[in-house]
């Protein structure tokens, strides 16, 4: 039992480390969304309305605008189709930047859904201790 406490605890604090990660992940990967949209308006004349309703609101003061301001670029490359907040066919534009600026998107990409994952874990192992069912 105390082993199965201490995992659901490593697990949980495993998660809080990973969101961390994934959040300054998100910090460093400002200046490559910047780039992203600069290109994405050469390619298409401007940008979707909720980015431009979004692009200069700090993350961490509204934390769903980062998720909005940003799904145009992670639609494509984890779903490989177009942002429903796009009216452009932009998935193959976007899937089809250089790896320098996409693969940082991945890594942040990663580590927010290992975040969750290990909190889900974590969360779930500890419902089960609480009710006796481990």
């Amino acid at each position: 039992m105390t082993d199965l406490k201490m995992t659901s605890v490593i697990l949980t604090l495993t998660g809080v480390l990973l969101l961390i990660i994934s959040l300054i992940q998100s910090v460093f990967n400002r200046k490559r969304f910047r780039e992203v949209c600069v290109l994405y308006k050469e390619k298409f004349g401007s940008l979707p309305d909720a980015v431009l309703f979004f692009e200069n609101v700090n993350s961490f003061y509204y934390s769903g605008a980062y998720g909005i301001k940003t799904q145009f670029i992670f639609m494509p490359l984890l779903w490989n189709r177009s942002s429903i907040l796009t009216k452009n066919d932009d998935k193959d534009f976007i899937r089809g930047l250089p790896k320098r600026i996409i693969r940082p998107f991945y890594v942040e990409i990663f580590f927010g859904l290992a975040s969750v994952f290990s909190f889900i874990v974590g969360g779930l192992l500890m419902f089960a201790i609480e009710h006796g069912w481990m």
